[in-house]
């Protein structure tokens, strides 16, 4: 007699990706619009009109709903036929990770209420990390290493080139990706924003002393790493 059990529990388990896909999909819209002002906004600066306007939609439910929602589906499904545990901590991990984005896209700013959430999220994946130390080398990697592009930024650029944001946000990523994860997403990012950046400067869509924010770039790294490269890229490293 065919034991169906495993066809069943990975039937449940895609069920539940889906709904948890359509959830997240929904809910970063709504989450985004329903943020406080001051999230938005430097230490001191007070939020404008539009901001604190309660019926301004600062992100559109049609078409971001449906796109984000069929995005979370997708890799909800992918991810959970493997390991659910993980796939949740990925998940949550990607959901802030998208929110920071627009964020940073609209208003050029990385909340850190959403890091600190962020960094809480790598509890989720100490059982993956061969010890705990992983994590917290992992973060001090991610300070350092965007902490010195900060420095050199201002040295030859007399200006910010890298935001306090986007230093403590690396640190976070490096928490939850460890040693191996945050050198992976960083120069994922760098190429990543580098090849962008060009391909504007050659279609004339950009200036050499633009500045482009760098989060959606780390979101793309992060997404890549967490469902294709976790696990895969340490174990081809060491062969």
């Amino acid at each position: 007699m065919t034991d169906y059990t495993p066809y069943i529990i990975t039937l449940m388990k895609c069920l539940g990706a889906i709904l948890a896909g359509i959830l997240l999909g929904n809910g970063a819209v709504y989450f985004f619009n329903k943020m406080p002002a001051k999230w938005f906004c430097d230490y001191g600066e007070t939020p404008s009109a539009e901001l604190r306007d309660p019926y301004t939609q600062r992100i559109k439910s049609n078409p971001w709903k449906f796109v984000f929602t069929m995005f979370f589906v997708a890799i909800g499904v992918y991810m959970v036929v493997n390991d659910w545990r993980f796939a949740i901590a990925a998940l949550l991990a990607i959901w802030l990770m998208v929110e920071m984005s627009i964020g940073d896209i609209k208003y050029g700013i990385v909340p850190d209420q959403l890091v600190i959430l962020l960094a809480v999220s790598a509890l989720g994946f100490i059982a993956y990390h061969g010890s705990w130390k992983d994590c917290v080398y992992g973060a001090l990697i991610g300070f350092g290493v965007m902490g010195f592009m900060a420095l050199l930024g201002k040295l030859m650029y007399k200006k910010d080139a890298v935001g306090g944001g986007d230093i403590k946000l690396f640190a976070s990523l490096g928490l939850l990706a460890g040693v191996y994860g945050i050198l992976a997403i960083f120069v994922m990012t760098t190429i990543f924003s580098a090849g962008h950046f060009i391909w504007l400067l050659l279609r004339k869509k950009a200036k050499r002393t633009d500045s482009r924010p760098m989060v959606p770039y780390a979101t793309l790294a992060t997404i890549i790493y967490l469902v294709f490269l976790w696990g895969r890229l340490e174990l081809w490293l060491t062969l």
